[in-house]
């Protein structure tokens, strides 16, 4: 079972996150989705606390706040996100994806609190003891996913992308 998770927008530290949130009795999938439906993430066997870091799992705010998991939402303005998405030649996110975000029940916080204040959201997602000497070692370092290597699995797209498409359509509905 999901034990914790750190959603945010892409581009706000997810893979980093994944990283620091990954040791010898913690395991943070990073963006999950690329390969687990969102309703199988618990079936996941792990023997250690296990975690997701994931830019995708906002768009299911029924599923995630309904999740007993622990959870921190990291911001970003959505400029700064934006600029680095087109930097790396991705589409840029609107106003509607922030507001998916900020409807996500949890602790949020700005994103650069886990490089310069991690002590607290760390323990609170692993419910262990800070390492102060791997959090420094990390933060020297800068993580990007290698997009050409992620495996996508289809079936499990096209599931979550058709219940996005229903999402999105009640959301028109109720305005």
């Amino acid at each position: 079972m999901i034990d914790f998770m750190i959603l945010a927008l892409p581009r706000s530290g997810t893979t980093w996150a994944s990283n620091w949130l990954t040791t010898d009795t913690t395991l943070c999938l990073h963006d999950p989705l690329y390969h687990t439906h969102y309703a199988d993430l618990d079936k996941i066997k792990s023997n250690k606390v296990l975690g997701v870091s994931c830019t995708g799992l906002y768009h299911f705010p029924k599923y995630i706040n309904t999740h007993p998991a622990r959870k921190i939402i990291l911001r970003r303005d959505l400029a700064e996100i934006n600029k680095s998405l087109d930097e790396i030649g991705l589409p840029v996110l609107t106003h509607a994806d922030e507001v998916k975000l900020n409807n996500i029940k949890g602790m949020h916080i700005d994103y650069s609190e886990i490089f310069n204040n991690p002590k607290a959201i760390y323990e609170y997602l692993t419910q262990k003891p800070f390492d102060e000497e791997r959090h420094r070692m990390l933060k020297e370092i800068s993580m990007q996913p290698k997009f050409d290597a992620v495996h996508f699995d289809k079936e499990v797209t096209k599931r979550w992308l058709g219940e996005l498409v229903t999402i999105i359509e009640e959301m028109k509905e109720e305005k």
